[in-house]
């Protein structure tokens, strides 16, 4: 229990009163503080036994499945019993999996009705998340205490990878002028008909097409290029590292799941390893929505492990599991040298035959330390042992250029436009 101002007051007066019955020979005045401290007692007997007896209830009205890293709306719907208007304190807790309030709220609730509380909710984390019951407490009848209560919840909601944003806006050509065409192949659609040329396939020939021409004629069909992607996230402990208002790991994740709604109607197989000292989770290369669906049930049960990485024993699940050439985009931390040699050997492992494409988030506050001007006499030391980590970082870079594995080290924001052009830019020149 805790006194309300109106509480507060009663203590004051009783406390004026009786200093001044101590200095004054007036038996009246003498035992007038006996007045507001029995209102206050008999106040706060009455307060606690209605509240007893007071039925309070609490629901989570949001949407059951959020989107990592898009705000959705919330509201703590509080349900009045009782025929009177309560005003109510509490604190918001949410469960780890979205982001945390810092400060109480405050709601009024009618009588015989339904008070409700709208927030904005932050998904952070993947995973099912339980709502933990909310501490409050109540203002008592006549204002003169508030008085605890714990309100539980019984509500689930399930964390899932973000989807695309499509912007909704008139279709316009590629900036560079691209654009798809039809190329001469060994596939199963026809794209042409011309005349024989020697050392063309007889099987090729077009007899009824010959006839008509009354002399030879080829078919040629167009090329089919469906590309198998293989997406593998490190899950290790460097994951928790924030990046933006996710942690990394939850930044791989939308990308892994973005990444198959985008290759799905290039009728493109996409698959997911996920790893850490271990393998965790393995889903093969599929098509078409399957494969999404897969993926995104697949990375809804994600979580940071504690373990350093071995990119090594990963790259050797990947080599066994695939039986043809795939474009692998590893989604992993390329800011820490002391991996830099089991990168570089998974890189070896992979590729040939498969094309391997690195991603990462570029920490740009170390960057920042390097070139900032020195205020006292820790900033050059602190600069220099800055510069020394950007270098050893460039290096892992380059050394990883020169295996043939792209590189793509950018700002957390900007990560997943790097590696949609970069598959849109492989696709297009065909290097997979």
């Amino acid at each position: 229990m805790h006194l309300a101002d109106r509480g507060y007051a009663l203590i004051a007066l009783t406390a004026l009163l009786a200093i001044a019955g101590t200095w004054s020979d007036a038996p009246a005045i003498a035992l007038a503080w006996h007045w507001p401290a029995l209102l206050l007692l008999a106040g706060l007997a009455l307060e606690g036994a209605v509240l007893r007896r007071t039925d309070v209830q609490t629901d989570i009205e949001t949407a059951p499945r959020a989107l990592l890293g898009r705000e959705q709306a919330l509201a703590f719907a509080f349900h009045n019993g009782s025929s009177r208007a309560l005003d109510i304190e509490y604190a918001p807790l949410v469960p780890r999996g979205f982001e945390p309030f810092s400060e109480p709220r405050h709601v009024t609730v009618p009588g015989k009705g339904t008070g409700r509380d709208l927030i904005k909710l932050l998904p952070v984390h993947l995973g099912a998340q339980t709502w933990p019951p909310l501490p409050a407490r109540i203002l008592g009848r006549y204002g003169l205490a508030w008085w605890p209560r714990t309100l539980p919840v019984s509500h689930q909601t399930s964390v899932a990878p973000d989807t695309l944003r499509a912007p909704h806006r008139r279709p316009v050509g590629a900036p560079t002028g691209m654009r798809p065409r039809r190329v001469v192949g060994a596939g199963s659609e026809l794209h042409q008909l011309r005349g024989y040329v020697p050392g063309d396939p007889l099987a090729r020939l077009d007899w009824k097409a010959t006839a008509r021409a009354g002399r030879l004629i080829t078919r040629e069909f167009s090329e089919d290029q469906h590309l198998d992607i293989l997406v593998a996230i490190d899950a290790g402990r460097f994951s928790r590292v924030r990046a933006g208002p996710l942690d990394r790991l939850g930044l791989y994740a939308n990308i892994a799941a973005r990444l198959a709604e985008v290759v799905t109607p290039n009728d493109d197989r996409i698959g997911l390893v996920v790893f850490s000292d271990r393998t965790l989770a393995v889903c093969a290369p599929e098509r078409g929505l399957p494969a999404v669906m897969r993926i995104r049930r697949t990375l809804e049960h994600l979580e940071v492990q504690s373990a350093e990485s071995d990119p090594v024993a990963a790259a050797v699940r990947m080599r066994a599991m695939l039986k043809h050439r795939t474009l692998i985009v590893l989604l992993t931390d390329l800011d820490d040298a002391t991996v830099s040699a089991q990168l570089a050997r998974a890189v070896r492992l992979l590729c040939p035959p498969h094309l391997v494409v690195l991603a990462g988030v570029r920490n740009l506050e170390i960057a920042q330390l390097a070139r900032r001007p020195a205020r006292n006499w820790r900033d050059p030391w602190i600069a220099l042992a800055a510069e020394e980590h950007e270098w050893r970082a460039a290096s892992q870079r380059v050394l990883l250029r020169r295996l043939g594995a792209p590189v793509i080290a950018t700002r957390e924001e900007l990560l997943e436009r790097a590696v949609f052009a970069e598959y849109e830019a492989l696709r297009r020149s065909r290097r997979v």
